[in-house]
């Protein structure tokens, strides 16, 4: 039938006749729908053909993809195409892979045509093979293999397994720089992030080979030379040679030095619409200057901003070089500002919960103003200090037919503001712990802070309730109230054992002075009573007969705050400034004063906000003034332990309290009225961590001490001033997790110069917080 049909359908493409047939049938299908089919097809209604249009059938069908072979033959009338499916793909599996993500492959594949539901191309799986293979060997893994395995499956179908065999990472044996005079090996690799094996550190993979990283390395070569002026400079070629176990790579660079250039003339052109002292300020190299093009870049990128502080937001500033024979360089700043901005409108994106008002009011740059770069940054800086946003991003979009309009575009990802905590935790200080508290620094997205705290440990019990508006008023200015409880049941093998019982309450007002600083008074009421034990110490029982065991005080203070940190609980950049004094005001049973000084700052090493330094120091002070001599001996600084110097005892530094002779007490520390405390720490990141933002983990080195400038007469352990000899030091390693539940912190550190007296403490620990 089939051959009587080929020659049927032969004799009438000569003859040109269109016959009629009653029905068109296609038989063969399987996964293809009928309905798309007779589509393909695409007879009229007529039901006439000839042969052109069975060719162009046929093609059309072939043309899908869907089918291996087509048969087409007439059947008493009925025009049959017998067709045959290709398999299409049931089952997708890949293992093996550990570098590269499984959806990352998947998504690749996609592109490729390898997919579930897909038809089956046996001719693609050996150009996949050869592309994965491909970006193995671009990570370094030229042992990787690829293994493709394809099954049957019932109703067409096939099942494709991918096998990953990714090998062991090559090493990178030399890498060695041809062609170079004016600077050694060393000085050029230094800044590479490829190494030789045998560059030892435990976290680090700089000498595994990867092309993108070599890339890398060779755009830093070429930096480095432009920025000491060889302008002539070139990378002639670059070549990888492996060993013949794919475990060794050689790597050399071929390059042409030149000559270096210095500065011959330098010269503004272009348009400049403001004065040309405001942007010659920003020039920083002169006549003779070797040319660096790392400067040229900073002195664009301020003149640009220069630029944009007078309104012009895209002002264009290209330098163009003009080489001359004698190794000199002419350079001229072409300045193109633009139109003058101005901003339209100001909108905000991400803000669920927190109010546009509460962003709004943070803006520096306002709606229909002259656009001006500092202060649009300034708006941005201003949110990220918040600390309700877990990133802010800008953009500045261009208002359409217009050269003179902008809209900016604030978009923030709000992080959890409040939290309701019921806790239980152990610290080093203080025993076990137990804590419930309601907090909300966000309260109901109004940029209030709104806190109820309890928690009990050990020797404390301690309840607190705060608010504080930080816009009472539209200039900023803040206004807070604080009530307390807090009683203190001293029971510890450091610390003198005596109970302290605190009842207050404050009211403060805040007032801005710039961005980052502010100025914050407060005044409240204070009721202290004391309780000494059957055995108390010679101080506190001094204190006690002269002063009295109860006190109604009135305390005042005023806070100067310079702050301009940026991460949250765990800063990743800037600084931190407070100086605060504490003083009680005539009428108050007690006459002293404290004042304190803390100050820190973070560098970030690397740009990455995971390798970072970290600088902290603490001067305090206080003493009594009028009818008082002494500073209240529970109002003593305390050193040693979190906080001060770890390695060292919770508040077991310092001066020792005594005991008359008949008594069976040991001596403790009782603290002094000057306190010395400082930090360096390196931060750096654990390679099995992923989220660094909740984990820290830091090497430090810790000093301090306390100190008794006057000592109470009956003390005999007592040795006024301050010796800085008596500094403690130690060192170690510090992990901080900040939990769902509370933080965790963990310190390892080593008492450098323990006296024989200190109390040290090797690992320290706390879990769960005080409120």
């Amino acid at each position: 039938m089939k051959f009587f049909s080929a020659v049927f359908l032969a004799l009438i493409s000569v003859h040109g006749v269109a016959k009629p047939v009653e029905d068109v049938r296609i038989d063969g299908l399987i996964q293809m729908p009928s309905t798309r089919a007779f589509d393909l097809i695409g007879f009229d209604d007529d039901k006439t053909y000839d042969s052109n249009k069975v060719y162009e059938a046929i093609n059309s069908l072939f043309n899908s993809g869907f089918f291996s072979d087509i048969d087409v033959y007439d059947d008493q009338g009925v025009l049959v195409f017998d067709v045959v499916e290709r398999a299409s793909i049931g089952d997708l599996t890949i293992s093996g892979n550990e570098l590269v993500n499984t959806e990352d492959l998947e998504r690749g594949l996609k592109l490729s045509g390898l997919e579930i539901g897909e038809i089956y191309k046996p001719e693609t799986l050996n150009q996949i093979s050869q592309e994965l293979q491909r970006q193995y060997f671009a990570l370094g893994r030229y042992s990787a293999k690829v293994d493709i395995k394809v099954d049957d499956m019932p109703r067409n179908r096939v099942g494709i397994s991918i096998d990953i065999d990714e090998g062991d990472t090559a090493k990178i044996v030399h890498i060695n720089i041809v062609g170079n005079t004016a600077f050694d090996d060393e000085t050029l690799t230094e800044d590479f992030e490829a190494r030789e094996t045998g560059y030892w550190n435990p976290f680090s993979s700089a000498d595994e080979y990867a092309k993108a990283k070599i890339d890398g390395d060779i755009n830093t070569l070429r930096s480095f030379y432009l920025d000491q002026g060889y302008l002539d400079f070139k990378v002639v070629s670059s070549q990888v040679s492996l060993s013949s176990d794919k475990r060794d790579v050689y790597v050399v660079i071929n390059i042409e030095e030149g000559k270096p250039y210095s500065l011959n003339d330098l010269s503004l052109s272009g348009s400049l619409p403001i004065s040309e002292d405001l942007v010659w300020q920003h020039i920083s190299h002169a006549q003779g200057d070797t040319f660096s093009r790392q400067e040229v870049t900073d002195i664009i990128e301020k003149i640009s901003t220069e630029l944009g502080n007078h309104g012009y937001l895209f002002a264009s500033v290209n330098v163009i070089p003009e080489k001359l024979d004698d190794q000199t360089v002419n350079l001229s700043y072409q300045i193109n500002p633009g139109s003058r901005v101005y901003v339209r409108r100001i909108t905000f994106a991400g803000n669920s919960e927190t109010q546009d008002e509460v962003l709004r009011r943070e803006m520096t740059q306002f709606e229909g103003a002259l656009a001006v770069h500092s202060k649009i940054q300034a708006s941005k800086r201003r949110l990220e200090r918040l600390g309700f946003f877990g990133n802010v991003n800008l953009r500045t979009r261009p208002v359409p037919g217009t050269t003179d309009l902008v809209d900016l575009e604030f978009t923030v990802l709000e992080q959890p503001s409040g939290s309701i905590q019921a806790s239980i935790g152990f610290s080093d200080d203080d025993g076990l712990i137990y804590g419930f508290g309601i907090s909300k620094s966000n309260f109901l997205g109004t940029g209030n802070r709104l806190s109820f705290n309890a928690s009990k440990s050990d020797e404390y019990t301690s309840y607190s309730l705060s608010y504080r508006n930080p816009y009472f008023t539209v200039d900023g200015v803040s206004r807070g109230a604080r009530f307390y409880y807090q009683s203190s049941d001293y029971d510890s093998d450091d610390i003198e054992d005596y109970q302290l019982d605190k009842i207050g309450a404050e009211l403060s007002y805040g007032y801005p002075i710039s961005d980052t600083q502010s100025l914050t008074f407060s005044l409240g009421v204070q009721e202290t009573s004391i309780d000494l034990s059957d055995d108390p110490s010679n101080e506190s029982e001094y204190f006690v007969d002269t002063y009295g065991d109860n006190y109604d005080d009135i305390i005042a203070s005023i806070t100067w705050r310079d702050n301009d940190l940026i991460g949250g609980i765990l800063p990743t950049n800037g600084y931190s400034t407070n100086l605060n004094l504490r003083v009680t005001t005539p009428g108050s049973d007690q006459e002293y004063y404290k004042a304190s000084l803390t100050s820190e700052k973070y560098w970030n090493i690397d740009n990455s906000n995971l390798w970072l330094f970290h600088a902290k120091g603490r001067v305090s002070y206080g003493n009594g003034y009028g009818d008082s001599e002494y500073l209240p001996f529970y109002e003593n600084y305390y050193a040693g332990g979190a906080g001060t110097v770890r390695g060292y005892s919770s508040s077991s530094l310092g001066p020792q309290n005594s005991y008359d002779d008949d008594s069976d007490s040991n001596s403790d520390a009782m603290g002094g009225n000057f306190l010395m405390a400082g930090t360096l720490e390196v931060i750096f990141p654990l390679p099995m961590v992923e989220d660094h933002k909740s984990v820290r983990t830091a090497a430090f080195l810790d000093a301090g001490n306390v100190f008794a400038t006057s000592c109470f007469p009956v003390s005999t352990n007592c040795t006024s001033g301050v010796d800085l000899g008596e500094i403690r030091y130690s060192v170690g390693l510090s992990w901080t997790w900040i939990t769902p539940i509370a933080p965790l912190s963990f310190n390892v550190a080593k008492a450098i110069n323990p006296e024989d007296d200190d109390e040290t403490d090797f690992f320290q620990f706390r879990l769960g917080t005080a409120f």
